[in-house]
């Protein structure tokens, strides 16, 4: 396997760039972010032939070019400033892209795994790094963004506009096609008691820095269930369902004791007419369960979720970001308060579903085969799944801290779920 890797230096641009401040997610969001857990956002495309290495490099410098916001990075400042400041210099300080060769999917894995073991780093433009790696049949693009700037539907949009430019045509934004956005409010809203959370069994040999990812390809889009007593299930709510079922028999298994799960389901929170907006736009909800749901109980509660919209933090981690300390402090504060009072309040495991992309990027004539999406997983919960679909295909990645799963047992958890999502599939079917 032979790499040629970017990332060199260019000139800082000498006029002063604009500025504006970390938002409470934003800034959370780089606390969160270490080097045994890197705090990214991973996003993968699978595509029938070759790319040209410098046509690709030549497409993200005139992505860019264009676009202030993919050029973000955080402001330098001193040990005694009190919060953080976006800066968006006039180009780029680093070529972001990488080429490799891989011949096979094991040397495609070694390859992910290396790659992702960090975020970008924040001081430096631009947060998010792409990877060729070029197999003998099919060419494969990972990207990997630091979550503080972007989120799931951000880094779609990052490959297509790349893929525009790569294909010569004139950037556009989100297709009508994309996932209708909820509407965040900066109201605080009760959080309601969701009772301590369940954790995944844990079963690894030694504890160990860094994630894993296993990835599952399903042969088609699951059908959800009809609507039910005015519940409509979607294939997310399958999903979860599905997740939850998993949780439960793998702690059974292996004699867990019993407890509430609880999935945190992100939801995309950019107003109507913004779906083309770059940066961490999401907030978090918490769907919970017992034991196992059907997808039509947990249509009942993501359709709360997403009519009832709340802060995008709790209001805990809210206060210790709005404290007047210096940013090292809250950090080690934030980081302190994680590791022990959030075993307490984190959830039990992560769903992210981007949903159908309509119109995947285009790099030419090669349309993406397959995509997979995932994000981080922090202890204790220690695992997320991604989810998205393509050419009619559904793609789930299961992300898991070393912490928590060492790769035989994630290749067991990620049967497990493969294994309950059929049987909903096929109660499904058998009930139509």
């Amino acid at each position: 396997m032979t790499t040629h890797v970017g990332g060199h230096r260019t000139t800082r641009a000498s006029s002063t760039p604009s500025r504006s401040p970390f938002t409470v997610v934003d800034e959370l969001n780089c606390h969160f972010d270490s080097p045994g857990e890197p705090n990214n956002v991973h996003m993968e495309a699978w595509l029938p032939g070759h790319l040209d290495g410098g046509r690709l490099r030549a497409a993200v410098t005139a992505m860019l070019a264009g676009q202030p916001k993919a050029r973000g990075r955080r402001a330098a400042g001193g040990w005694s400033r009190r919060g953080y400041a976006w800066e968006f210099p006039d180009g780029a300080e680093l070529d972001p892209v990488t080429v490799t060769n891989c011949r096979d999917d094991a040397e495609l894995g070694l390859a992910r795994s290396r790659f992702l073991a960090t975020a970008p780093p924040l001081d430096h433009s631009p947060l998010f790094r792409l990877l060729l790696a070029a197999g003998p049949e099919h060419d494969s693009l990972v990207l990997n963004a630091h979550h503080a700037a972007f989120d799931g539907h951000s880094c779609l949009l990052l490959l297509r506009l790349i893929a525009q430019h790569y294909s010569g045509e004139a950037p556009s934004a989100l297709p009508d096609g994309s996932p209708a956005p909820h509407q965040a409010t900066r109201r605080s809203l009760p959080r309601p008691s969701l009772g301590r959370a369940v954790r995944i069994a844990p079963q690894r040999p030694a504890p160990a820095p860094g994630y894993g990812f296993s990835l599952l390809g399903w042969p088609g889009i699951p059908v959800p269930p009809r609507p039910a007593d005015g519940s409509r299930a979607t294939v997310n709510d399958l999903l979860i369902a599905a997740l939850t079922d998993t949780i439960t028999r793998w702690n059974a298994d292996r004699r867990q004791k019993p407890g509430r799960i609880r999935i945190t389901m992100p939801v995309d929170a950019r107003p109507p007419g913004h779906g083309g907006d770059l940066g961490n736009l999401s907030r978090l909800c918490t769907i919970t369960a017992d034991g196992p749901r059907t997808p039509q109980a947990v249509a009942r509660q993501t359709a709360r979720a997403k009519q009832q919209p709340g802060p995008p933090v709790g209001p805990v981690l809210a206060a210790a970001v709005r404290t007047p300390l210096p940013v090292p402090v809250k950090r080690r504060l934030i980081r302190l308060a994680v590791r022990t009072a959030g075993r307490l309040e984190c959830d039990t495991s992560l769903l992210s579903n981007l949903g159908l992309v309509a119109e995947p990027p285009r790099f030419g004539d090669l349309e993406p085969a397959r995509m997979w999406f995932s994000t981080s997983a922090h202890m204790p919960r220690g695992l997320s799944v991604g989810a998205i679909t393509v050419a009619g295909r559904l793609q789930l990645c299961f992300r898991y801290r070393y912490a928590l799963l060492d790769d035989a047992a994630a290749g067991e958890f990620t049967a497990e779920f493969e294994a309950a999502l059929s049987r909903l599939a096929e109660q499904q079917e058998a009930a139509q």
